[in-house]
Order: structure tokens, then sequence, then C-alpha cells
């Protein structure tokens, strides 16, 4: 474990003055968290701004290509390496602990940031922060690769002429305004799938906005493409995104949407996975109720403004 803050000796009164953290969870990707990391460094960044990385037990040369990174650099950063892989919800929880910046920058380790197009990137973003105090959350364009598209639609209920509503944070590439989630772990700590609804219902339960800037992007450049559901091999990854977030709504949402719950449960089922998966998905969203502490219930009338705003998907 590395604890670059005592070695760099900051102060507490320092500490306060972090504008920006930025944290990446990784597991053995280190040319590709290297390109992450370069990217956001070629930004134009705030001279407060720290990083905090938490290794998920890579086996790897991550440890090694961190400390090179971070040796000729000013800026202040935080490396753990943990003893097994915590998963990404978990895993960024774990940083968000670490973090003291007012404002917290989650990108995927394989991500990257579109430095070419837009320096100012990060600046952008706080300066949304600082111009809507009701924005809790902010989520970025994400390009990805495999797809050759953008992740998120450029369609979403609009908040002005350059920002839109979002219904769920997208953890690839996002924002927290910490002091809304102050020392509270702001994910749903599972191994992976939908951990990012949470964070995005106690904004929305709170009465206030999760956020999206199609003008702010990163570059998604995946080593597989998961996302190819009709490959047997991603069948895994299909289950648990269905099972994941059957479980999560059906035990923070409000009782009465159960029934619209299951049914839109039912239909992704039909839509995505042969027959024979059904049992092993079930199995799933079983297992995971629990396995986990899903946290109180929200507000009906939360469920209704979503709706509102984003359809059948919110169910």
């Amino acid at each position: 474990r590395l604890n670059a803050r005592s070695i760099l000796n900051i102060t507490k009164c320092e500490y306060s003055m972090i504008v920006l953290s930025i944290a990446v969870i990784t597991w053995n990707r280190s040319r590709q968290l290297a390109e992450a990391l370069k990217s956001c460094f070629a930004c134009n960044l705030p001279e407060n701004t720290e990083f905090v990385i938490i290794d998920n037990g890579s086996t790897d040369d991550t440890e090694q290509v961190v400390l090179s990174l971070f040796k000729n650099s000013h800026y202040l950063f935080f490396y753990e390496k943990m003893k097994e892989n915590l998963g990404a919800g978990e895993g960024r929880n774990v940083a968000f602990s670490k973090c003291n910046g007012k404002y917290v920058y989650f990108m995927d380790d394989d991500a990257y940031i579109d430095v070419k197009n837009d320096p100012d990137f990060f600046i952008k973003g706080i300066q949304i922060f600082d111009s809507h105090e009701y924005v809790m959350t902010l989520t970025t364009q994400i390009y990805d690769l495999a797809w050759k598209a953008n992740r998120l639609p450029n369609r979403a209920p609009k908040i002005d002429d350059s920002l839109c509503k979002c219904y769920m944070v997208c953890g690839g590439s996002h924002f927290l305004r910490r002091s809304f989630f102050g020392g509270t772990n702001p994910y749903f700590p599972n191994k992976y799938g939908y951990e990012e609804l949470q964070p995005s219902l106690r904004v929305a339960d709170a009465g206030y906005i999760n956020a999206y800037s199609p003008n702010l992007r990163v570059i998604h450049n995946p080593a597989v493409n998961k996302w190819q559901f009709k490959e047997i091999s991603n069948t895994d990854t299909l289950i648990s995104e269905i099972a994941n977030q059957f479980a999560i709504k059906t035990s923070v949402y409000p009782r009465l949407a159960y029934p619209i719950c299951l049914l839109a449960y039912l239909i992704r089922q039909k839509r995505h996975l042969p027959h024979s998966e059904l049992v092993r998905c079930n199995h799933v969203a079983r297992e995971l109720k629990k396995t986990y502490y899903f946290g109180p219930r929200i507000r009906l009338r939360t469920i209704v403004s979503m709706y509102r705003d984003f359809g059948f998907k919110v169910f």
C-alpha cells in the first residue's frame, strides 16, 4: 500500500482546498490505465487536483506503472492495492472515501479523455456544477470504440441548451458533488451491474438532478466487446444486467411499483435471453436480494417524476 499523501506531507488545510478528485478503479489493465491517466494529465486541470487509484488486486505491473507515472508529477495522489477484487461498486466506494475534492470524477480504466477536441474537459465540468447548484451528478458522453457510436442518446429532457436530465449515472465517466453524499457510500456494493443506480435514485428522491452533458466526451476503448449479447461468451454479463436491475429496483422502489418492475424484467428476459438461461437469471436476482442491504425505499412521487421524464425504462 502506498499513501502518497503522507510522503508529500500534505496538511489538513491543503486537503480542504482540493477542488477535484479524479478516481479510477482498475484491475489488470496497466497499459489502458496509463493511457487514461495520461489523458487526464494532458487536460487543463484545477491547480488543486488529486488522483485516487484503487487497484482491485491486479496481478500485472499496475503498481509499477502508477508509481512511474506519478514519480515526476506535481499532483497529489493516492494508490491502494486491494487484497481481492471488490468489484466496481465497492471499489468506487473505497475510492470515494479517500477523495477530498469538492467534486469527484470517476472514469473507467479503459477510457480516456478526448483531449485533442476538449482540453478543458474538467474545467467545463466544474463550471456546470458551479452554475447549477441543484445538479448533484454529471454524466458525460461516452464514445464507444467497440460500438462505434455514442453510448448515451443525444435526446433527453433538457435543463438548458447544453445540459440534459439523466435517468442514471453512467459509471464509465461521471462527476459527483461530494457534499451531497457526505461520508456515506454512494454506490451499491455489488460486484458488477447497475451499481450506479443507487446514487442516481438518492439524488432524484432528494429532489435534485442527475445531469448529462452531451458536449463533454470520453472515449471508451474496451479490450473485449462484452455488449455483443448474441455471443455466448457474454451471457453472464447480460444476466447480470437484467437480474441486478430487477433486484435493486424491487428492493428500493415503492412496493406499488413491483408489478411494473416484474413486467419489465420478464420483457427483458424474453427479448435478450434464451429460455435455458431464465432459471439462472432468476437465481442471480434472488441471491442478490439475499446478500445485500439495499437501503430505504424511495418515494412513489419520485418514480412518477422519473417516468414522466424517461418513460418505461425506469422500471
